[in-house]
């Protein structure tokens, strides 16, 4: 696909943009699609060609709420929506938090928020809605965060296989279990670190967040060893959540519950992303709906607070499929709900695996997310964060639902950027918060076996 432009210099802005009418769209090559933008003035011109047809739309900055930069993406979206028949329910936004960016918009503007969002931004109503709740169930868990608070988030990437549709940094333990034993040797040594960081900096440490991957994928000895090395570097005095993602449930025993539990992790996940058996063989889990039911069932007896993920949009899978895995999963009533929109990127094994699977029906994903937000609201639940990401089916969303006063503080603290969060491990970013709200970031290095043999990342707080 091609882009020109005149008199604007807007081209990451529509290259993100075109990429919800044409994922995976390479902006280097000529397939037979060109789109043209031209500022004169107030008014942005677009012109879209596909293949040998014309698609004209017109744009003009209307008033104060209004700039020329969404001017020029009006008229694009408006060009590619007639040549495509798709509209996005996020109408021009292409970023990942969604929610908070519309907070930003009400504090700037007021009652008018809604109206700019919806006639400006073309965001549809009911993801406005959907902001509004967000925006009121987090007060209570912003309200916590201090200058002198952070969390903690202690990355495990190694799973006992890999997703179809998953493009995240982890590591298959039947290729790469070898490296279990001497990774957690070196998560022990950069806890020890980075606790000393902590007490030097008088940061009072209010959740713990330990995933990956699947953290429960490593032995009960394992685990641990890590847990007791957290316990004996940093300080349980003000912490109000500890979280360890045992998203698999064909990782998880009884003996690591209590390893667990024993160590003060009250809250966990507990991930089938769906109940359809059919489904879960498509995507590579190497699991059953029963099995879910069976770890639901030992975490439930431990008195964990459980989240549970699910995927709309999943290959193969059906509405009244997803409808199923709603109904069962709400009826365990977890504390949490994450209700997940697949994306898909290019590394993801799906492509090689199943190349039609990625050609998920954005209309049939739209339908699951409507329906599942219904009936969570229903069940009385909360939505209290939201995420977006590229190659989403449908252009939808990621937000978790939480029953009131359930909600998990580190998606909250992390996804709002409000507070500081020191890294531990292969592919974890800390995040410093300093004073007047600009955000320093220090990456890890990525892989499991560089991050055996690398100088741990040194973090600033100047």
């Amino acid at each position: 696909m091609r882009i020109y432009l005149s008199g604007t210099d807007r081209e990451y802005d529509l290259q993100c943009l075109s990429l919800l009418f044409f994922p995976g769209s390479d902006f280097s090559s000529d397939d037979g699609k060109e789109l043209s933008v031209t500022v004169e003035g107030n008014t942005a011109t677009a012109v879209f060609k596909l293949g040998e047809n014309e698609y004209n739309a017109t744009a003009e900055v209307r008033d104060e709420f209004d700039s020329a930069r969404l001017a020029v993406k009006r008229c694009a979206y408006d060009a590619m929506s007639e040549a495509t028949g798709i509209t996005s329910p996020w109408g021009l936004l292409t970023g990942i938090k969604s929610a908070l960016y519309y907070g930003t918009l009400k504090e700037a503007h007021g009652d008018n928020a809604r109206k700019v969002f919806s006639e400006r931004y073309l965001v549809r109503d009911d993801k406005i809605d959907l902001c509004e709740k967000i925006l009121e169930t987090r007060k209570s868990a912003v309200q916590m965060c201090q200058k002198d608070t952070c969390s903690v988030y202690i990355s495990v990437p190694f799973c006992p296989t890999r997703c179809s549709y998953c493009s995240f940094v982890s590591s298959a333990t039947s290729a790469e279990g070898r490296f279990l034993d001497p990774y957690v040797d070196r998560l022990v040594q950069e806890i020890e670190q980075k606790a000393q960081l902590v007490k030097e900096r008088k940061l009072k440490v209010l959740s713990l967040y330990i995933g990956g991957g699947t953290p429960t994928v490593l032995s009960d000895e394992q685990l641990d060893r890590i847990l007791s090395a957290y316990e004996k570097h940093f300080s349980y005095d003000n912490i109000k959540e500890i979280t360890v993602e045992a998203g698999r449930p064909d990782t998880i025993t009884s003996k690591k519950l209590r390893t667990l539990k024993a160590h003060g992790v009250n809250r966990i996940s507990v991930n089938p992303q769906t109940l359809n058996d059919k489904v879960l063989e498509v995507i590579g889990r190497k699991h059953t709906s029963e099995d879910f039911f069976d770890a639901y069932e030992l975490a439930a007896k431990e008195n964990f607070r459980i989240n549970v993920d699910i995927i709309a949009g999943l290959p193969t899978d059906t509405f009244e499929s997803f409808e199923k895995t709603v109904v069962g999963v709400s009826a365990l009533d977890p504390a949490n709900v994450t209700l997940h929109t697949l994306y898909v990127k290019r590394a993801a094994d799906i492509h090689s695996l199943n190349p039609a699977a990625e050609k998920a029906n954005g209309e049939l994903a739209g339908k699951m997310v409507g329906f599942a937000e219904k009936y969570l609201d229903e069940k009385g639940y909360l939505p209290y964060y939201l995420y977006r990401q590229k190659n989403t089916v449908g252009n939808h969303e990621n937000v978790g639902y939480a029953k009131p006063w359930r909600e998990c503080l580190y998606n909250i603290f992390m996804m709002d950027d409000i507070q500081t969060v020191i890294g531990i491990g292969a592919n974890a970013v800390s995040k410093v918060v300093h004073d007047g709200g600009h955000i320093e970031r220090f990456a890890n290095t990525k892989f499991a076996y560089n991050y055996l043999k690398e100088d741990f990342k040194q973090i600033s707080f100047e």
